[in-house]
């Protein structure tokens, strides 16, 4: 996908003009392009919008970033869901919906977001931290993932140590430090937040059965590879424990706007696996659908969080 495909934009009622910043140069461009895609076909009709796309069209973007009085980034993954588009934006002074630098910078990193779950009273799988000089020998079954990035690129798990060996070989593409967690086996489900004026509200929430080992990049984008039913068939005490967790997740962070938190449930234990800051929003992804199912439209709420950021 490029811009070129993107939805046609042009002058709307609102008077408001909005950049759409997207793109980027990390393994998940592609669904944040696709993601950045339905953002603008649910503002299009409300809001006069501009995309750029980064990093080529950041010349372009700082001759014009004045005019408009909200940006919106849709970013997946390293250099844009991190903290540093946000860190840019507030150098600029521009206004921008979504979460700020910190709570970015914080959700993106695996083991820092485990660290604050753990603070808050939430359940994580035992893991550790490696670097590329790190060896280590395959005791039990483990989850390997590059520390920074999301989609689950790079993310893998060994039964052996060939597995483990060649798993860690492919995550250290995505990242200079890899995280090691035990493998737990369970029921995933995940619960996304939003925010609507000073309040926060969970979902409901989505469970996920995909076809593959786990909930990899191909079934979330695949619908023929995962199963993702919303509202998840589960008893109400579980969904309803999911939802504070994610709830208090989003919170402790700091997140704005929204959110999404992932978790496995094995004999009634919930274990906090990690939160998106910029969940995906492309018409496979799972926040969607959870807006949808909670009787919400993903155009008012883009709506409500731009109001909220310029003041208006």
């Amino acid at each position: 996908m490029t811009i070129k495909d993107m939805p046609p934009t042009g002058w709307s009622p609102s008077g408001r003009k909005v950049a759409v910043l997207t793109g980027g140069d990390s393994s998940e461009r592609e669904v944040a392009l696709a993601s950045s895609k339905n953002v603008i076909n649910s503002l299009k009709d409300k809001h006069e919008i501009d995309v750029f796309d980064f990093p080529k069209d950041i010349d372009k973007f700082l001759e014009s970033y004045k005019k408009y009085q909200t940006a919106i980034p849709v970013f997946h993954g390293p250099g844009g869901e991190d903290g540093v588009i946000q860190g840019f934006l507030k150098t600029l002074g521009l206004p921008f919906i979504f979460s700020d630098v910190e709570a970015h910078a914080v959700g993106m990193d695996k083991a820092l977001s485990k660290y604050l779950a753990k603070q808050i009273g939430l359940l994580t799988a035992k893991d550790q931290i490696l670097n590329k000089l790190s060896k280590i020998e395959f005791k039990k079954s483990v989850v390997i993932k590059p520390l920074a990035g999301g989609s689950s690129i790079g993310i893998s798990i060994a039964h052996n140590q060939f597995d483990l060996d060649k798993s860690l070989e492919e995550a250290f593409k995505y990242s200079d430090k890899v995280l090691i967690e035990d493998y737990i086996k369970g029921k995933e489900l995940t619960v996304p937040i939003i925010d609507k004026g000073e309040e926060s509200f969970a979902l409901p929430v989505i469970e996920i059965r995909s076809k593959n080992t786990f909930f990899d990049y191909e079934s979330k984008y695949d619908d023929k590879l995962a199963e993702e039913i919303c509202p998840a068939p589960i008893d109400d005490k579980l969904a309803k424990e999911l939802q504070k967790q994610a709830l208090k997740m989003h919170q402790a962070l700091g997140a704005r706007h929204i959110s999404r938190s992932d978790f496995i449930v094995v004999d009634s234990k919930i274990y906090f696996l990690e939160i998106n800051t910029i969940p995906g929003m492309t018409n496979n992804s799972l926040t969607p659908k959870s807006i949808r199912a909670g009787g919400e439209d993903f155009a008012d709420l883009l709506d409500i969080w731009i109001k909220s950021v310029i003041g208006k």
